[in-house]
């Protein structure tokens, strides 16, 4: 069953942009905010009053690099009527919930890129706690300078994955290192990328930027140029993709490789499985958007599969589930999005 999700349509400035979709995403902003009140001592260790506080030194770095982006969530705060430094803590979840010092650090996203048939299309799982599922929406925005982009993801978030009118498109994967800093959080910098042009752009927008930790970002471009490139807070490494390419939770790099701190077995795991598919799938001759959802759909070694579901034999609270499943296709300019586990919702055409 394919589910609708609401489609916000935002157009000028970073401030109005950011004010109309609060405006569009009113109660699902207060029903993510209440969410996160209620949870947050499981998943960080904290209250979501303390995040607001913890929070105080990352909005200088923020105001000072991404200043733009910084007024959007300024909007978003103004027309969804709650407080900004609420969004603003909710926008550094990453920060407080993915920490190295956590004795168990949950599993998260997984993404891939392949070139195939002259046709380039990304893929990725948006794992994070099942809350959010109930706040999704697509955005459609238009900036003043023309760039247009389309993002799905919770109410209440910056935009973070996506695909834009200058043929880019990217997923982003917690990455776990001790190198971490009071720098911008990573949902800030990942929305500052949309209005870049190029991959070249992009490499250099994140390389600029001083980071609060690190992230991997996934990307692919309308010529089928594949990159990736993993940062801790102070370091970047950079690689060419090639023709299919795909990550999960750690360090891959040479270079960063030694700076990995993940505990999980789940992450070697889904990225073999899903090396594995796209290798058949390619050798095959799938579809290359049909592989792409095979990929995404896929349960092998549950509980730590692709396509990720709440384990009941599991006590921790603080697990994450696939949220949302998104293919993207640059030289379309499209996105297909399934609601949650991909395997139980059909996926949804948008296009800018």
């Amino acid at each position: 069953m394919a589910a609708e999700l609401p489609y916000i349509e935002a157009k000028g400035t970073y401030r109005e942009v950011g004010r109309q979709i609060g405006e569009a995403e009113r109660e699902l902003v207060l029903c993510e905010l209440d969410y996160y009140g209620a949870q947050f001592v499981s998943l960080a260790g904290f209250s979501f009053a303390a995040a607001v506080e913890r929070a105080r030194p990352y909005l200088k770095p923020a105001e000072e690099a991404v200043p733009q982006v910084v007024d959007q969530l300024r909007g978003l705060a103004e027309g969804a009527g709650v407080p900004f430094d609420d969004l603003f803590a909710a926008n550094c979840n990453e920060e407080f919930t993915c920490l190295p010092e956590q004795a168990e650090r949950p599993e998260h996203c997984t993404s891939f890129a392949l070139q195939a048939g002259g046709r380039t299309v990304a893929g990725h799982n948006e794992d994070w706690y099942p809350g959010d599922i109930e706040c999704l929406t697509v955005r459609h925005v238009t900036l003043s300078d023309g760039t247009s982009y389309l993002s799905a993801g919770p109410a209440g978030n910056l935009p973070i994955t996506g695909v834009t009118s200058h043929g880019l498109c990217g997923g982003a994967n917690t990455l776990y290192s001790w190198d971490l800093g009071v720098g911008v959080p990573n949902n800030l910098l990942l929305a500052s990328l949309f209005a870049c042009r190029s991959l070249e752009d992009v490499r250099h927008r994140i390389a600029a930027t001083p980071r609060a930790r690190g992230s991997n970002h996934l990307l692919a471009d309308a010529a089928g140029r594949i990159w990736d490139i993993e940062t801790t807070a102070s370091k970047l490494a950079w690689l060419d993709g090639g023709a299919c390419f795909a990550h999960t939770n750690h360090y891959v790099t040479p270079e960063l490789a030694p700076q990995d701190a993940t505990t999980s077995e789940g992450t070697y795991k889904r990225r073999a499985r899903a090396e594995e598919l796209l290798a058949a799938g390619l050798e095959a001759g799938q579809d290359a958007v049909r592989l792409g959802q095979a990929v995404l759909c896929d349960h092998a070694n549950a509980p730590s599969s692709i396509c990720a579901h709440w384990n009941d034999d599991d006590p921790d609270p603080d697990q994450s589930v696939t949220t949302a499943s998104m293919l993207w296709e640059p030289v379309e300019r499209r996105v297909h999005v399934a609601v949650g586990q991909p395997c139980e919702h059909a996926y949804v055409t948008y296009s800018l």
